[in-house]
């Protein structure tokens, strides 16, 4: 549980890092309720915090811890960057330490999914994964923000507060990986396989520093992969969920898969015609799909998947013409049934161009 070392300040851990939280400038009745608020974060060890925070003292108190827990949360995601992979999500865990992890878009419940599924099973967290490269889980027990009348400020309770169990004594390991689809319209919840392609493309925009992995496509489908690939979980309410979640992590882990091949990255060429951008990272996916991770000019990453005659254009785009361009997508593909060559190129090339992988130089 959450040492408190003396009257001036609680330190918490959160995705494996100690974090400070100075109460100095709290008053002392504010101090003991934020105090029982970070309850359910766990101090591994005595080191030294990688980081304090000094609360905003001025604010409402449920605006306070609010505000706390959005800055211990990235602390240590700022802290761990490039070090573990981290992703936007909730999770629980079951006695042996097999966690499930829940990720989706704002809106998608992961508080209330988390508030209801951790009355049986193990909170691990509502707001962020971290995720070592063997698999090994790295536990935010921060507290849940809980709306308690309309129109207020949600209070921030403790996970001990609303009931939520103990984190087990094994350590904690990835068991699954679920993407949330909330439909209020689904008349019963629904657990079932998802494409890889869509799988990154629901979980790599929730993803923290991704692009400061190694690797970072490959990293996270192994991460993927290593769990037999992510589901979806199409739901209304958490209660539906849960015989979904018991069956889950009473099962067996899925076995391992393995389709994605790591591609070489970088522009190539200095000559004229038509060129690849810079990426980070590049994976096959399969024989005919392509995930790309590009970086804007404004700072932002962004996941590209590309499939048809795309990955190829993509491939030979190193200093070629249109012609040759077309060419390769023949050898490839052959002639299309439907309309010609260069015009089907032509759009593909189109496509690449608009979402900034490919460029045409000048020979001048």
């Amino acid at each position: 549980m959450t040492t408190l070392t003396d009257a001036h300040h609680v330190d918490v851990d959160a995705l494996g890092v100690s974090v400070r939280i100075d109460l100095a400038e709290v008053p002392a009745h504010e101090s003991a309720l934020l105090a029982e608020a970070w309850s359910g974060a766990r101090v591994v060890n005595d080191a030294s915090p990688a980081s304090v925070v000094i609360p905003h003292a001025n604010l409402p108190f449920d605006d306070l811890v609010a505000d706390v827990s959005t800055r211990v949360t990235l602390a240590a995601i700022s802290a761990q960057r490039g070090r573990l992979w981290m992703v936007h999500a909730g999770a629980v865990a079951d006695e042996s330490g097999r966690v499930v992890l829940f990720s989706g878009r704002s809106g998608m419940g992961k508080t209330t999914l988390m508030s209801r599924l951790a009355r049986e099973f193990a909170y691990v967290t509502d707001e962020s994964v971290g995720v070592t490269a063997d698999g090994r889980v790295l536990p935010y027990r921060k507290p849940l923000s809980v709306i308690a009348e309309a129109q207020r400020p949600k209070h921030q309770l403790s996970p001990a507060r609303l009931g939520l169990r103990e984190l087990p004594s094994a350590p904690l390991h990835l068991h699954a990986i679920v993407v949330l689809d909330r439909d209020e319209s689904v008349p019963a919840a629904q657990l079932e396989p998802l494409d890889l392609p869509d799988a990154l493309g629901a979980i790599a925009p929730q993803c923290s520093f991704l692009s400061e992995l190694p690797t970072p496509l490959r990293a996270l489908t192994a991460h993927i992969e290593s769990v037999g690939g992510a589901l979806r979980l199409r739901y209304s309410e958490g209660e539906d969920a849960l015989p979904l979640l018991r069956r889950l992590l009473a099962s067996a882990p899925r076995p391992s898969v393995s389709t994605v091949e790591q591609l070489a990255t970088g522009r190539r060429s200095t000559g004229a015609g038509f060129v690849r951008t810079p990426i980070l990272d590049a994976v096959r996916i399969g024989d005919d799909r392509m995930a790309l991770l590009r970086r804007s000019a404004d700072g932002t990453t962004t996941l590209h998947i590309i499939d048809g005659i795309g990955p190829t254009l993509w491939h030979a785009a190193d200093g070629v013409s249109f012609d040759e361009l077309v060419a390769a997508a023949v050898r490839r593909h052959g002639a299309p049934v439907e309309g010609d060559a260069p015009g089907a190129v032509r759009s593909a090339v189109e496509a690449l161009r608009t979402t900034g992988l490919l460029e045409e130089r000048s020979g001048t």
